[in-house]
């Protein structure tokens, strides 16, 4: 289903009480479906979403903003494409499971001990 979306939008706001959420993965699933994602421009949604390369970033509450870039990908094919590509390769270089895992347990082999 995801993949006949032609753009994910996941605004992001702190919450009442300034909580905030880290990475949704809402986003990360869908730019790993190859699909054009515009996300607010807050915690850590900057290190997923690259705006202009990735993908759109708004401020957080900035409906016009929102609307601004649905806009700006409805209008422009070959830009959704190009961000959901960029997009799918973003998240399957860095935030892969197994390459992390990998990374990770390399944190505990003996040579990370030699330093």
């Amino acid at each position: 289903l995801l993949h006949q979306a032609d753009v994910v939008v996941a605004p992001s706001v702190p919450s009442s009480d300034g909580r905030r959420e880290g990475i949704p993965v809402a986003l990360m699933e869908a730019m790993g479906a190859g699909v054009p994602v515009i996300g607010s421009d807050l915690s850590g949604i900057p290190e997923l979403i690259e705006d202009g390369v990735s993908g759109l970033l708004a401020p957080p509450g900035n409906v016009q903003a929102i609307a601004h870039a649905l806009h700006r990908l409805i209008q422009q094919p070959e830009l959704r494409h190009q961000f959901g590509q960029a997009g799918r390769q973003k998240v399957m270089q860095e935030f892969d499971l197994y390459k992390n895992a990998e990374i990770l347990a390399s944190c505990f082999t003996e040579d990370s001990y030699a330093a």
